[in-house]
This record gives C-alpha cells, structure tokens and sequence, in this order.
C-alpha cells in the first residue's frame, strides 16, 4: 500500500475531524455519563465526539489512500466575516436583544457570500429569528431577551 499525499484535502479533514472529536469525547468525560435509559450530560458530546473521530479516520483514510480532492487555500476574507458575525451576535445579544443581533449576525455573515442579497438576508433572518425564539425560548425557556432594554 503506497500512500498518496498530493490530494491533502482529505488528509487535512480527516485529521481535525479526528482530534476534535477526540477532543470532544475526551472532554466529555469530565462530566456524568449516567446511563442509556437515563443520560448524563456528558454522553450527548461523548457520543458525538466519538462518531466524529471515526469519520475523520475514514476521510483520513481516504485521503491517505490517494483517493481525494487537493487542498485549496482558505479565502481570508470570508473566514474573518464568519468570525466576525458570531462576535457580533455575541455582543449584541445582551446589549440589543435578539431581534436585532440575529439580523446583524445574518448580514454580516452572508456578506461573505458572492450570492449575497438584501432579500436573502432578510428572509434567513426572519426565520432564524423564529427557529431561535419557539426552540430556546418557547421549548427550553431560556431567557433570552427578545428586544434588551
């Protein structure tokens, strides 16, 4: 078996994909595990971290075997807008309340795509707006400001 490293896509994947679900199963340790019928809150990321790792080790695998794509560099650009909007949110959430820091995360965000419009902006935010306020607010009951005065 002679392995092929000129397609580092793979590799690459498959290496992070692998340490961090390592990381995460590791990590997860630390918390109770409890039991099937009655989970601790530490299975859900073990669980996680574990099919993870084994999926990173396939694509590694693949990788290594020479059956992969090469490796592009990453647009700079677009990585620091992602960046950027979860700062965003982070910050505004607080401060202004949901209803503004969604649509300034979303805008930020997809201001990293080429495909971006005011329409698709408008229309992704409307709906994370309310996936977010039925599933954190309404099912879990987490405080989360709607509009922070």
């Amino acid at each position: 078996m002679i392995f092929k490293l000129d397609k580092q896509a793979d590799v690459e994947a498959g290496l992070f994909f692998t340490l961090f679900g390592g990381l995460t199963a590791g990590l997860s340790l630390q918390y109770r595990l409890g039991t099937i019928a009655e989970m601790g809150p530490g299975m859900f990321p073990l669980i996680l971290g574990i099919i993870l790792a084994i999926l990173g080790l396939v694509i590694l695998t693949k990788g290594l075997l020479g059956s992969g794509e090469k490796a592009k560099s990453l647009p700079l650009g677009p990585a620091i807008l992602i960046t950027a909007s979860l700062l965003v949110f982070a910050f505004l959430l607080l401060s202004v309340g949901l209803v503004a820091a969604i649509p300034a995360q979303v805008v930020v965000a997809l201001w990293a795509s080429e495909h971006f419009t005011w329409k698709r902006a408008a229309v992704l935010s409307a709906g994370l707006l309310a996936f977010c306020y039925v599933v954190f607010v309404h099912f879990l009951g987490i405080a989360v400001p709607m509009i922070a005065v």
